[in-house]
């Protein structure tokens, strides 16, 4: 199968170089193909198989949860210092999250943000931080405090 790929790349590097860009001389346009040629050899080789793996996922899967965490940490740390990377990424996730966290209560399975239930549900701190324009991050102690109110829904 390799050797297939890699003659058939060949072939269309050498038709490619006579009919669109009109190389003339011969020994050029060999060099050329077999260049072509040998790229397409190794990337063929080295390359893994592009079939899916349906083996299920490693029991202990703690890496990504931690690195993700991390992730999430930067942004945040970032969020604290820059209100418009706050208003643009992060308050739009905490928008999304509070708002399926309050559908799910009894009777508001279709109220936004805006609705006085919402603010009811929320408290006053957490709907200022997820609604006001001009809302800035907390300090951490506080934003904590308001992610386990939001967690408690």
């Amino acid at each position: 199968m390799i050797w297939l790929v890699t003659g058939l790349t060949a072939l269309v590097a050498l038709v490619v170089q006579y009919v669109l860009i009109g190389v003339p001389l011969l020994p050029w346009a060999v060099l050329i193909t077999l260049a072509v040629a040998g790229l397409a050899y190794l990337g063929a080789r080295l390359l893994p198989p592009v079939d899916p793996s349906w083996q299920p996922l490693p029991a202990g899967g703690s890496a990504p949860i931690a690195t993700h965490a991390s992730s999430l940490g930067a942004r945040l740390a970032d969020a604290e210092s820059d209100p418009i990377r706050f208003a643009n990424r992060v308050r739009p996730r905490l928008q999304s999250l509070a708002l399926g966290r309050i559908r799910r209560q009894p009777g508001c399975e279709d109220i936004g943000l805006d609705d006085p239930r919402a603010r009811e549900l929320l408290g006053d701190d957490l709907h200022r931080l997820l609604t006001h324009p001009a809302a800035t991050l907390p300090n951490p102690a506080r934003f904590a405090e308001l992610l386990k109110r939001l967690e408690e829904l």
